[in-house]
């Protein structure tokens, strides 16, 4: 495959191109950040980490970037946390409070009571990434590279890296399809005990 993207960093620049950065200035600023609303803010960080992770998957596999265990874990990080926030999203759309948690099962079920019906329902694998695993714990297993009890994770485990870039591909058109529906389900963020 050929490369589309560009090199990082690393592998892109000489020391001399490095001190000719050094006097670059490319801020990005948040300008409009206050103006966002709380759904928007969190569907933004959502898409933020999911465009990261595709941009990792799809690198590693046009052989751009290095392909290994390590960095294809965080590649995973990166897409599961995007799915939390994405729900998360969808929760405070729906005018309902965000509960501090990563369990991807019980925010699920919750976006499952608030947006019932075929057409909120996603077409990528939502099932395998929300269901908990106790031998590689979402927001656990990719993220860090021991157990929290500081023990090596157990057992041998793979990351294959087309497998999920075709799965972020799915996502990515869900995220896509989906934020338009709820949003039109509850138009502004209106608060509710529920």
């Amino acid at each position: 495959m050929r490369c589309k993207a560009i090199r990082l960093p690393c592998e892109l620049f000489m020391s001399d191109d490095i001190n000719d950065i050094k006097k670059l200035r490319m801020p990005v600023f948040s300008w409009d950040y206050e103006d966002l609303s709380e759904a928007d803010r969190w569907f933004f960080m959502a898409r933020a980490y999911f465009d990261c992770s595709y941009y990792l998957f799809a690198q590693m596999v046009q052989e751009c970037f290095d392909r290994n265990y390590h960095r294809a874990l965080v590649a995973v990080f990166l897409f599961e946390h995007s799915v939390e926030l994405f729900l998360k999203a969808a929760v405070i759309q729906a005018g309902r409070t965000n509960v501090p948690s990563h369990d991807l099962e019980k925010l699920y079920r919750q976006y499952c009571r608030l947006y019932p019906g075929k057409k909120y329902q996603f077409q990528g694998e939502i099932a395998s990434i929300v269901t908990f695993k106790s031998n590689t714990p979402h927001n656990e297993f990719a993220r860090y590279p021991v157990h929290n009890s500081g023990r090596p994770w157990p057992g041998y485990s793979h990351v294959d890296v087309a497998i999920w870039f075709v799965r972020l591909d799915d996502f990515g058109k869900d995220f896509d399809r989906l934020e338009p529906l709820m949003k039109e389900r509850y138009p502004s963020e209106i608060r509710s005990d529920s």
